[in-house]
């Protein structure tokens, strides 16, 4: 295969976050849909990387280490994902244990007003749904669904789970800025997770300004003149493109990997932009 040709898929979840699958399986069918790239970008954790990069070495698929930070911007939720990050990195490691102990609090709270509703979900019967993963409110969706208590997994975030339904427990804010920052010391590159979900241009405007790296253009939720209107913006702003199918499995429908057929040069441009981000710190510093 020549020199960036190929497709990626630079978004996808496992169930080390909230996702269905195992990294194993995620980089196994990585491989047999032919995906030269794979980039695990679980929600606020990084458990799952030393696994994908043993199943990638095995199966032939090249893995960008990386992570989807939950953030807010100018009162928006803004989802940052980082590629390239160190797992291991101190600052990152504190942040995503935080952040597990905070969902475990939280999924808490979410029984608790559950209960209040008259359902009795047991918290020890959640931490084995949830197996490894870091527990969140999917889990809760499935466990919903199989006592019966709601149809779908749908109607589980509609009826209980949603902002404003009976039992939602607000997430923890982090502001923008710091997950840059975050990220940029974790060694990584910082990139606005589908912008068209209600990330405006003022706010990507805003994180420009605190060295923001890049924009994911392609993605399920893209329409064609989503994917045009930030192409262009990324041109004109300097800003380099992503993109992935933010795969979760195949909970509703078939299995999206590698559906939007990135091409590997994206991520060629992603590593350039890596380069030149070291060579200047290592000027500045």
């Amino acid at each position: 295969m020549t020199s960036g040709s190929g497709y990626i898929d630079l978004h996808v979840h496992s169930n080390h976050s909230d996702g269905l699958k195992s990294v194993e399986e995620i980089v196994c069918s990585a491989a047999e849909r032919g995906l030269r790239a794979l980039s695990l970008t679980d929600h606020d954790v990084t458990t799952g990387l030393a696994e994908a990069f043993e199943s990638g070495a095995r199966h032939g698929v090249e893995i960008v280490p990386g992570i989807e930070i939950s953030s807010y911007c100018d009162g928006l939720e803004t989802h940052l994902l980082g590629y390239f990050i160190d797992p291991l990195n101190p600052a990152l490691t504190e942040f995503s244990n935080n952040f597990r102990r905070f969902r475990t609090e939280r999924a808490r709270e979410i029984l608790h007003k559950l209960t209040q509703q008259g359902i009795d979900i047991p918290f020890e019967l959640l931490q084995l749904r949830a197996g490894h993963s870091s527990i969140g409110r999917p889990h809760i969706a499935d466990l919903l669904v199989e006592e019966g208590v709601v149809f779908s997994f749908q109607e589980a975030f509609n009826k209980f789970l949603a902002e404003h339904r009976p039992a939602y427990v607000p997430k923890i804010k982090v502001n923008a800025d710091e997950a840059i920052a975050l990220i940029h010391a974790a060694g990584g590159l910082a990139v606005v997770a589908h912008p068209a979900v209600g990330v405006t241009d003022a706010v990507i405007h805003r994180l420009i300004a605190c060295g923001l790296d890049g924009l994911e253009t392609l993605h399920p939720k893209h329409q064609p003149y989503h994917i045009q209107h930030y192409q262009e913006l990324a041109a004109k702003t300097g800003l380099v493109e992503s993109g992935g199918s933010d795969c979760h499995g195949a909970r509703q429908g078939e299995l999206m990997l590698g559906c939007m057929m990135v091409p590997y040069h994206f991520l060629e441009k992603l590593k350039s932009r890596l380069a030149s981000r070291t060579v200047s710190v290592s000027r500045t510093g």
